[in-house]
């Protein structure tokens, strides 16, 4: 057994488990970090194309958003470079849409006609028009993740990868982790493990939270299947209800996903063919463009809470468990917010007026709602 006693353990190297981390070790709480594959964020997190999406979720994450903003437009780290850029989204709606669908401050109604001339692959005739929202940025998911991942090394977080968590025991004051790299002892013990959070509780005989993994399908075709076209400035589309969305990836690719949301079992998450088929045709119904070639998909899994908030706070039945789960889908953009607010439960440290300001009572998330 290693014989050092950490104050946290985290289980769990996606954006959750680095955010906390980097924002305890910040505090000066001395932790540690267990990932049970070769690589940080693998899953989810390595998946994700996440956007700050400031009004997208409940309002849990809404609020978690708007404490994250200043973090993304001015990070009070040295970084290499910004961790967002401009993008902007367009919500594509029908006549039966137009009558429900959010305008939130800041956004502009386009007709038909304007939403054609910003995106003419769009068919005309299906759609009245959008509401679009400049605020939306893209966010540069793997330096937000590595900037976490420095912030905890450079406060002396010991990061551990190959580390999948076998048996947890519980002696005295502590917690015993026992992992493919070795036994270790927390006194503070942090399930950040996505959609492995219920089976992770499970070895700690802490009650399960009911958390459903849901899987999401990314399609990739190049440039070459939308000739003359520049899509390069675009902002993201969204076709609602759920129907389909699509945005640039990278230069010279856009990516295309019919907003799966299948229920799966925590596993390394797979595209399926009928998901890429039906992303197809969806893309295709509300376009003008036939694909004829895909050049590469894969899927993640978002894990939802059953009542789709995130959980945070400490377990009722287990002293000095703390759940950091269910962030279903939001949980890049608000890392910066959640990461925060979860470090300053654990640790005692104090928050910034940020989060009284949005109103949010952040109390409601706490694991003891489901019980």
């Amino acid at each position: 057994m290693n014989q050092k006693i950490f104050e946290v353990g985290i289980i769990g190297g996606g954006i959750a488990g680095a955010s906390v981390a980097a924002f305890l070790a910040e505090d000066g709480v001395e932790c540690a970090l267990f990932e049970m594959e070769n690589t940080l964020a693998y899953h989810t997190t390595g998946r994700s194309a996440a956007l700050y999406t400031p009004h997208y979720g409940p309002d849990s994450m809404r609020a978690f958003a708007r404490v994250a903003k200043d973090f993304f437009l001015n990070p009070p780290y040295d970084v290499p470079g910004p961790l967002t850029s401009e993008k902007g989204a367009v919500s594509i709606v029908d006549k039966e849409q137009a009558k429900i669908i959010e305008r939130p401050p800041g956004t502009v109604w386009w007709d038909e006609a304007k939403c054609i001339a910003e995106i003419p692959i769009l068919r005309s005739g299906k759609f009245i028009g959008g509401v679009y929202e400049e605020a939306v940025r893209d966010i540069d998911v793997h330096a937000l993740h590595s900037l976490y991942v420095r912030i905890a090394k450079q406060n002396k977080c010991e990061i551990f990868q190959d580390s999948m968590v076998q048996a947890v025991t519980r002696k005295s004051d502590f917690w015993t982790l026992h992992t493919k790299s070795g036994d270790y002892q927390v006194r503070k013990f942090v399930n950040a493990a996505g959609a492995w959070g219920d089976k992770v509780g499970a070895l700690a005989g802490v009650k399960p939270i009911g958390l459903t993994p849901k899987r999401r399908t990314v399609a990739i075709i190049n440039q070459d299947q939308l000739p003359g076209i520049d899509f390069d400035h675009w902002p993201t589309v969204i076709v609602e209800p759920d129907y389909v969305y699509f945005q640039r990836f990278g230069k010279g690719f856009m990516m295309l996903s019919p907003v799966d949301k299948t229920p799966s079992e925590p596993c390394d998450a797979q595209p399926e063919e009928l998901d890429i088929a039906t992303g197809v045709y969806n893309f295709e119904q509300v376009t003008t463009v036939k694909v004829s070639k895909i050049e590469r998909t894969w899927a993640g899994l978002r894990t939802f809470a059953p009542d789709g908030d995130p959980v945070i706070g400490w377990a009722p039945e287990a002293e000095n468990y703390f759940w950091l789960v269910g962030q279903g889908g939001y949980g890049v953009f608000t890392s910066p917010g959640v990461g925060r607010y979860a470090a300053s439960l654990i640790s005692g440290s104090t928050l910034s007026s940020d989060f009284q300001e949005t109103g949010y009572d952040f109390n409601k998330l706490t694991p003891d709602r489901f019980q």
